[in-house]
């Protein structure tokens, strides 16, 4: 049970730290906008330093969306996903070989 406890210190810790640094960045985030208001309304004008402003953040929320909505690779088959034939019996072979063959002929249908 000890071991337990110390898992739950360490994921409390990353997760106070990870809270941490979100709260940072997030305050950086602000200062940063602020900044480029005052040097963009500066430049131009206010609707200039919105408009630009609001782009880049449309643009950022853009980026994490496509990226949220990427699809993991499915993991790498395992050994006990593939028997090899050493460890199967004749009859296995066969029954494994018509299942492999029935899957890919249903594979092929779906792509034509």
């Amino acid at each position: 049970m000890f071991g337990i406890e110390q898992k739950v210190g360490r994921a409390a810790r990353k997760g106070a730290a990870f809270s941490g640094a979100a709260l940072l960045g997030c305050i950086g985030v602000a200062f940063l906008t602020a900044a480029a208001w005052m040097v963009l309304s500066e430049m131009r004008s206010e609707i200039f330093a919105a408009t630009v402003i609001g782009a880049v953040y449309l643009g950022a929320a853009a980026i994490a969306a496509a990226l949220g909505m990427k699809k993991p690779s499915p993991p790498p088959p395992t050994a006990s996903q593939n028997p090899s034939a050493e460890d199967l019996s004749p009859l296995q072979l066969v029954v494994l070989s018509f299942v492999r063959g029935f899957e890919q002929g249903r594979q092929k249908d779906r792509s034509s």
